[in-house]
């Protein structure tokens, strides 16, 4: 854990990336970025901001899971924080070990890694530059109010993207640039209002598209045709930006359709609906004999337990009468169910939504009539896929079960969003390059670990939080390179071992007995039942 250099925080950086970002999109500035907070915000994943336990200093946390009553620490706090003094020989039994644990867990906030300039309100940055407001975010320039965005810059309201530039509240896809309230779209540039396009470009309205160009309404334009109605729609949506601080979201994009009704976004049936693939059942259980020493089978037993704090995913009767996926995510989960449908019936529906005539409408005159006839779909499938069950969306991945989103990944399942990894099972948004754990909550470059949350480059630890290069640990947090420890104690490797064959034994007996442990790294005090 490496902390930022020091110096009072330059907002203005920020707000000169939100400048040059507007104008690139829009032609022009609407206003300084601070007017825009609300309206930015909404787009986030959800955090945290609780008070320092030890000088009430704000501590901005990446999850909501953390409990009430629990301690938080800044990064110096947490550093300087003593363990509470005592005697491994009084460890006799599971309740005495979880009791020293939940006296001496410390959870720490506003944590960075890497190298960090000039950044403010964040968690789990890595190597980020001019970032302000933002959570589990690396290698990311001249942005604020995000979350989980990789390798991307001049990027503001944006829940979930890697590889964006140039871009102002869109989610989910790859490789993208100059996009305004576009969504599922992968290489691809100068988007607007878009949802499931791939290779396109210079596209307004755009639904369920593939190696487009000067496209309104899924209505091919000539070039110079549509660089004059671009200006002008340009013009009026910078306008209203400037005068209302927000614009018409994709949702209100969707209930433009005078036959919404309100009340349609009920959840539907949450995941898993379908058993896991053969390949899955074996991961699953090599996973639980390597992390936990025995193996447990049938994953599907487990799915309650393994998804109690992922975000949720159901299956709903769409616009065509298929069942198709619907999210609890920001910016699209207020989507009516009547408006979405599976990708193959998106890809369908990619014909001509308006008129020539109708190109030349006003802005919410021209989404209204779009809306009248746009299939959305809350499905992606990029690349080589296989075996991939009960998943919404996937990029060149195989053997996944129950989860929203999977890339470059492979033997997962019962999750959030795991991202070039393999035999990972339960825990939260985001599991990165990490292999072979059990409940990991957003942690990177981890290996061997059960219930550990915000970690780094470590392996076969359990129940930690915020530890950075550590191996064979337990109860530990906010500490770097450290082995065979216990509360941030290192121990003789026996010593350790006995402790750990005594966590691993109640570990077992619980999930052979109950298929659930009520204790987990954000919760320690739980009594057995």
């Amino acid at each position: 854990m490496e902390i930022m250099e020091s110096g009072k925080f330059n907002y203005e950086s920020v707000d000169s990336a939100w400048r040059a970002t507007c104008k690139v999109l829009f032609g022009r500035e609407v206003g300084s970025l601070r007017g825009f907070e609300p309206y930015l915000k909404e787009a986030m994943l959800p955090w945290t901001v609780t008070k320092s336990s030890f000088s009430g200093k704000d501590v901005y946390l990446s999850n909501p899971h953390y409990e009430k009553g629990a301690r938080f620490a800044t990064p110096d706090e947490a550093k300087a924080n003593k363990q509470k003094t005592f005697s491994i020989n009084d460890i006799k039994d599971i309740d005495s070990l979880f009791r020293v644990a939940s006296e001496n867990m410390v959870y720490c906030g506003n944590k960075v890694f890497g190298k960090n300039l000039n950044i403010e309100l964040v968690d789990n940055a890595i190597d980020c530059v001019d970032v302000y407001h933002a959570h589990n975010v690396r290698n990311v320039k001249k942005s604020a109010y995000i979350s989980h965005v990789r390798e991307s810059e001049h990027v503001f309201g944006i829940p979930a993207f890697p590889k964006i530039q140039f871009s102002i509240r869109c989610f989910e896809g790859i490789n993208a640039q100059r996009m305004f309230e576009s969504f599922y779209t992968n290489y691809s540039s100068d988007m607007y209002y878009s949802f499931n396009c791939s290779n396109c470009s210079d596209c307004m309205f755009g639904f369920n598209l593939r190696g487009k160009r000067h496209v309104i309404g899924n209505l091919q334009l000539p070039p110079d045709k549509y660089s004059i109605l671009k200006r002008k729609l340009l013009s009026e949506l910078a306008e209203g930006l400037e005068k209302k601080k927000r614009l018409f979201s994709i949702c209100d994009f969707a209930r433009m359709n005078d036959g919404i009704a309100l009340q349609d976004v009920e959840p539907g049936e949450p995941i898993p609906t379908q058993p896991a693939s053969a390949g899955v059942q074996r991961a699953f259980s090599e996973t639980t004999k390597i992390v936990l020493g025995a193996e447990q089978r049938k994953i599907e037993d487990f799915a309650p337990y393994l998804m109690r704090h992922a975000l949720p995913v159901w299956k709903v009767k769409g616009k065509f009468g298929s069942k198709t996926y619907r999210l609890d995510m920001p910016l699209v989960k207020d989507l009516p169910n009547c408006c979405l449908c599976t990708l193959q019936e998106a890809l369908n529906n990619n014909r001509p939504y308006i008129a020539k005539s109708d190109a030349e409408l006003p802005i919410r005159a021209l989404a209204k009539k779009v809306s009248q006839k746009a299939a959305i779909t809350l499905e992606m499938l990029e690349g080589s896929c296989r075996d991939i069950v009960d998943v919404s969306q996937a990029i060149d991945s195989t053997d996944i079960y129950c989860m929203w989103d999977c890339t470059t990944s492979t033997r997962s399942g019962c999750y959030t969003a795991v991202i070039q990894s393999q035999y990972i099972f339960g825990g939260y948004l985001r599991a990165l390059d990490s292999e072979f754990c059990i409940n990991l909550y957003d942690s990177t470059k981890v290996k061997r670990c059960f219930e550990v949350d915000s970690c780094s480059q470590s392996n076969s630890c359990y129940f930690c939080h915020n530890v950075e290069g550590c191996e064979d640990c337990i109860f530990c947090c906010n500490v770097k390179g450290l082995h065979y420890a216990v509360f941030n104690k290192e121990l003789p490797k026996e010593e350790y071992l006995r402790i750990k064959r005594m966590l691993l034994d109640y570990v077992n007996l619980e999930l052979s007995k109950k298929k659930r442990l009520e204790r987990s790294v954000f919760s320690l005090d739980k009594k057995m039942g």
